[in-house]
């Protein structure tokens, strides 16, 4: 009953990091169908890089985890939103496996794999332009953990802009940036300078 967009959303963010999509096919929760899945397109050798997204969390039943535990190594990074990680090899070919929720998705393809992406084929400027801006409200950021949070850059003042939950994808629809709270940042208060990541 929830509509699958991911596949959508990371197959642009692959073509607007310069990369080719050969496919974006949709699996059950099952570990046999996805295996089969994903040894088709890895097997001939004619992919260069998996990227999956979800099941790689910490439930009883996730169904990525589960079918390529010994192959990848899941961790959980320091980070809000994405912290279920993992990367390794199927068949020789680098896979790399996001999050489920789309904000989480999305963000951890910024940043960890646009970058990787872009400075493997020697693009130009493999990082987002980043630079600081004028906060224009007070925020909250659990410490402990570098957080993204969706934001509207305008001039040189950054707004915030929606929840900071992982699920509210039509506010990162519509963001034009990403602002960036470091780890051992618990409360910015209103006027003060943070990092921003320009995705225009």
């Amino acid at each position: 009953q929830i509509y699958e967009s991911n596949a959508v959303m990371l197959a642009a963010a692959v073509r607007d990091a310069g990369g080719e999509v050969v496919a974006s096919p949709m699996t059950g929760d099952d570990v046999d169908t996805f295996r089969e899945t994903l040894r088709r397109h890895t097997a001939a050798g004619h992919v260069d890089l998996v990227i999956t997204t979800g099941g790689v969390s910490a439930g009883a039943y996730e169904v990525v985890k589960d079918a390529l535990s010994g192959a990848v190594e899941f961790v959980k990074v320091a980070m809000q939103p994405g912290m279920p990680q993992g990367a390794g090899r199927v068949d020789d070919t680098p896979i790399i496996t996001l999050p489920g929720n789309p904000v989480s998705a999305l963000v951890s393809f910024e940043v960890f794999v646009r970058p990787a992406l872009r400075a493997a084929m020697a693009l130009p400027d493999p990082d987002r332009p980043r630079r600081t801006a004028v906060l224009s409200e007070d925020l909250t950021s659990p410490r402990g953990k570098r957080q993204f949070r969706r934001g509207v850059l305008d001039g040189d003042a950054v707004t915030s802009y929606g929840p900071p939950a992982s699920h509210h994808l039509r506010w990162l629809a519509s963001a034009n940036c990403l602002l960036e709270l470091d780890e051992a940042t618990g409360e910015v208060a209103a006027g003060e300078r943070v990092q921003v990541w320009d995705l225009r």
